[in-house]
């Protein structure tokens, strides 16, 4: 009998939130830099983009997230989109 190597990936859910009625899930991963420190990284999507953070663990991570969908939903972070820039054909709003 053959056998083969089952190939498993977990996936780990995150959440931000701006408040307990505004909250958005998207998914932790886990990596190392060129100095071997660990850190923890997400994106979730928040309306029709995605906001990206990334810190040494995860409490440091979520306080990040949390800031920037209220940045997003409560301050307009993405309501500017004049500055754009092309990569790859695709363009991108810088702000």
């Amino acid at each position: 009998m053959d056998k083969k190597k089952l190939k498993i990936e977990l996936t780990e859910l995150f959440m931000a939130k701006a408040d307990w009625n505004r909250c958005f899930y998207g998914i932790i991963k886990r990596a190392m830099d060129v100095d071997g420190n660990q850190f923890v990284y997400s994106r979730i999507k928040v309306n029709q983009g995605f906001i990206y953070a990334s810190a040494t663990n995860q409490k440091d991570l979520g306080a990040n997230l949390d800031e920037i969908v209220l940045m997003v939903l409560d301050k307009g972070l993405h309501d500017n989109n004049s500055i754009t820039s092309v990569i790859a054909n695709n363009v991108f709003f810088l702000n």
